[in-house]
């Protein structure tokens, strides 16, 4: 190829109602028209069909595609101009690389690995705050601040002492305890 080709990489989304095969012809006629124009394919990616990040012409999903090219820049512009002009193609972006080492692909997460903790605790569960085993772990090393207690005073803790040798009383038994002290205090006060 001739010096003044050009690394690019091009994604582009493409409508959910297309059938696997129209998808698959829609991508192949793209590269048609690179290469019409002298340009070398490096890689052709499909990601599939997945949900998009906000909707798109009234469209929660698209076939997601990624192809790796060197060209001349008036091939980029020709695809450029049939993606705006075809009703097919959702979105897409264009970009340009100076090494073939910086490009990317697509990274995809297993379809069922962790699925379910995903629904419980939220859509990022998993993979911005670790998985839950990580985050009860966590909660243990660090004290709960006492929301009621003033920013000055220090969180009233129950006191549990054992006198002379008596057994010092369970966590839970003294947990109720301190509840049947405060009712009585409320009542005898109220």
């Amino acid at each position: 190829m001739n010096a003044r080709t050009t690394l690019y990489e091009t994604i582009f989304v493409l409508h959910p109602e297309l059938t696997e095969e129209e998808a698959e012809e829609a991508v192949q006629s793209l590269n048609k028209i690179l290469e019409d124009r002298g340009s070398e394919t490096i890689r052709i990616e499909r990601g599939g069909k997945r949900r998009l990040a906000y909707p798109i012409r009234k469209q929660r999903y698209g076939y997601y595609n990624l192809i790796h090219f060197r060209a001349l820049p008036d091939a980029l512009l020709e695809l450029e101009r049939v993606y705006r002009l075809n009703d097919r193609v959702l979105r897409y972006i264009s970009v340009r690389y100076d090494k073939e080492e910086q490009m990317t692909g697509f990274t995809r997460l297993p379809d069922d690995d962790g699925r379910e903790d995903r629904r419980r605790m939220g859509r990022r569960a998993d993979s911005y705050r670790g998985t839950l085993d990580d985050r009860r772990a966590a909660q243990d090393d660090e004290p709960t601040p006492n929301i009621e207690a003033g920013a000055d005073e220090e969180p009233e803790t129950p006191n549990v002492t054992a006198a002379g040798d008596e057994e010092p009383e369970t966590s839970l038994e003294a947990a109720e305890d301190a509840v049947a002290d405060d009712e009585e205090v409320e009542e005898a006060t109220g």
